[in-house]
């Protein structure tokens, strides 16, 4: 993976190089140590999953512009550790762009850290417009996990780690034509998935993709969109083949009076090689939406669905209603309803028939010079009489934010969620409440400094408690230098469980140059 990061830094050299062909130039090099004391079970703790001890170096919100109109940005985050994030991207606007990424992430399932999993992906875009009118576009990404896990919901016997080794290229190449608010667009995307622990998961991948967008002449408030894809996938062990072709189209009609009517259709039909016959998805969603603008908006929807595999079938009828208002005075507010209802319509269906509802709402106030707060809830409902179940949703929760000209800024927010699943066997509860705060200082004497907590506990037949705080103190001194200290607090704890309970503290130290040409 070295090699990745070296062609990274490697292009960001070579184009600075060019130096003296710059108009201007900004960014920071952050070089520091992050120091971790760690106890407990460090596999249910998912903050610290990713973080790692050891020297940090890092060119965060760069960007270089050139007088010829070409651009470099990057941001190349612990370059230096396993938890390295970048980003570099050379672009010119109106001619052509070039992006470049490297992520890692760790994920831990065992009390020791020891099993654990690592993935990585690795990749590049690019975009040229040869003619006003045409742009081609493509890339590709490597991906790479590899490491071993465990199960995590085995909690009577648990298994022995299993080894994970797998990676995977991607890669797609495209070419749009726009034209006087006419869009055709066609790409073609391709996959090779290499299991090396298990071969007879080895497969490509492949899918052709067109869609196109129009006005319809001398009606240029009706347009009509549309598309085609085809989807194959093949295994090389057994050479077992499943392909997908799917339509789709639609009209948006600009209507008087600010009212919008849409429609659109869906058609899949899904095979492999081995059925005698393939299974069709169809789909029809029509809306209607009026705006008063700037004051206030309605939409309305119904959607109906078909799914035909020729010996079962069922259908779903779903609608949706939402709204939004604004009476003045920095108040504004959202709602929005939707229901599902699934049916068998012929032969027979595992889950059977099944409800659902969900409903939210919001009410926000914004003031500009001080800030802003926001109230919500949530409600989820879906009900299945086959199996008996019901499953029941609600969150409430507030946030706000209060900014002082002349010290600072602080926001903080609490909410409560709370569920019920029940089918004819069991029933399962849980009461969630979630406490946060964020102080942060102004610049007083070239000092900064901020703190923030988030508190989670959960009850019933749940009984976990996580706390997290946050310490954080800059000195800026020479004018573009800072000295920067996060110290960070982590614990976790599962009452029902004995040992999984976690405690970590982090200290970060970091020497930030502000760099300007």
């Amino acid at each position: 993976m070295k090699k990745y990061i070296y062609i990274l830094w490697f292009s960001l050299l070579s184009i600075l190089a060019t130096g003296a062909l710059a108009n201007s130039g900004e960014g920071m090099v952050k070089i520091g140590y992050t120091f971790m004391d760690e106890e407990g079970n460090q596999s249910v703790q998912q903050a610290t999953f990713n973080q790692y001890e050891g020297f940090g170096l890092s060119l965060e919100k760069f960007l270089y512009r050139f007088d010829n109109g070409l651009r470099v940005s990057a941001d190349l985050q612990r370059v230096t550790l396993n938890n390295r994030n970048m980003n570099l991207a050379v672009e010119k606007f109106g001619l052509f762009g070039l992006r470049f990424f490297n992520h890692q992430y760790r994920r831990t399932y065992n009390y020791s850290g020891s099993t654990n999993t690592r993935r990585h992906r690795t990749g590049a875009s690019f975009w040229v417009i040869p003619h006003q009118y045409v742009t081609v576009f493509g890339g590709g990404a490597y991906v790479g996990k590899s490491g071993k896990q465990s199960d995590l919901f085995d909690l009577n016997q648990p298994e022995a780690p299993v080894k994970v080794d797998y990676n995977q290229a991607e890669y797609n190449a495209g070419l749009r034509v726009n034209y006087r608010g006419r869009m055709l667009q066609a790409e073609y995307r391709g996959a090779k998935f290499k299991d090396n622990e298990k071969p007879i998961r080895d497969q490509g991948r492949y899918k052709i993709r067109t869609l196109a967008v129009a006005s319809v002449p001398n009606y240029e408030w009706l347009i009509l969109s549309g598309g085609f894809q085809h989807f194959e996938t093949k295994y090389k062990e057994t050479e077992y083949k499943i392909s997908a072709n799917t339509v789709w189209g639609g009209v948006t009609a600009k209507l008087p009076r600010n009212f919008t009517f849409r429609y659109g259709f869906y058609f899949d039909r899904t095979g492999s090689d081995s059925d005698l016959v393939a299974t069709d998805n169809v789909s029809h969603a029509v809306y209607l939406t009026r705006i008063w603008p700037g004051r206030a908006g309605l939409t309305g929807g119904y959607q109906h669905d078909v799914n035909d595999d020729f010996e079962d079938a069922f259908k779903a009828d779903a609608g949706y209603f939402s709204g939004w208002l604004k009476p003045g005075g920095g108040f504004e507010l959202r709602g929005e309803h939707g229901f599902r209802r699934e049916e068998v319509d012929d032969g027979a269906r595992l889950l059977g028939n099944e409800d659902r509802n969900h409903f939210k709402v919001s009410v926000r106030y914004k003031k500009s010079e001080y800030g802003s707060a926001v109230l919500k809830f949530d409600s989820k409902n879906r009900e299945n009489n086959q199996l008996g179940s019901e499953v029941d949703f609600v969150r409430l929760a507030f946030d706000g934010t209060l900014e002082l000209k002349e010290y600072g800024m602080v926001s903080a927010g609490y909410a409560f969620a709370s569920g019920e699943y029940e089918n004819d066997e069991q029933a399962f509860q849980f009461g969630d409440h979630l406490v946060h705060a964020d102080i942060n200082s102004r610049e007083y004497y070239d000092i900064t400094a901020g703190f923030g907590f988030v508190y989670y506990r959960s009850k019933q037949d749940l009984n976990v408690e996580s706390l997290t705080l946050r310490f954080n103190a800059a000195y800026r001194f020479l004018e573009d230098y800072k000295l920067e200290i996060n110290y960070n607090v982590h614990n976790f704890d599962n009452f029902q469980i004995w040992d999984e309970y976690y405690t970590a503290n982090i200290v970060e130290v970091n020497l930030i140059k502000s760099i300007s040409f």
